[in-house]
């Protein structure tokens, strides 16, 4: 898994959002792979339930376009982690399989936020988002 952030681009053509779909499909494919393969050798190590991937997609497709992709990791506590890296700090999010994420966040010396909230929320999630487009946008 690379670590160059893509943008992506939910405006385009239904073509291209399906690319998309499996291009995400595929890394979290790699994710699942490799804990499986952890979780055999290693038993401090959570599975991830497959809602926690079904979630992920969904969340990753509601990320603005003008928000890099982040970073994919999986958790050792069975979730899947999203990670982005700002000049001056930080953004994860995680999600593990009861529709919420837990997100949080720490820009420069005096900046942080933290929080989880229901995938649905109309409010928390996209505020979050909205800040991280303008952090990364600097």
């Amino acid at each position: 898994m690379g670590t160059e952030q893509k943008e992506h681009d939910l405006s385009l053509p239904p073509a291209d959002k399906v690319l998309f779909r499996k291009q995400m499909q595929r890394e979290l494919d790699e994710i699942r792979e490799e804990v499986t393969e952890t979780c055999a050798v290693a038993t401090e190590v959570e599975p991830i339930p497959e809602s926690a991937y079904v979630e992920t997609l969904s969340l990753l497709e509601q990320i603005p376009r003008n928000i890099p992709m982040p970073d994919m990791m999986w958790l050792e506590d069975g979730g899947v982690g999203l990670e982005w890296r700002p000049k001056e700090g930080i953004a994860t999010m995680s999600l593990y399989r009861d529709n919420h994420v837990t997100f949080g966040a720490v820009w420069g010396k005096s900046c942080e936020i933290w929080g989880s909230c229901p995938l649905s929320d109309p409010v928390l999630l996209p505020n979050f988002l909205k800040m991280l487009s303008e952090v990364l946008q600097k």
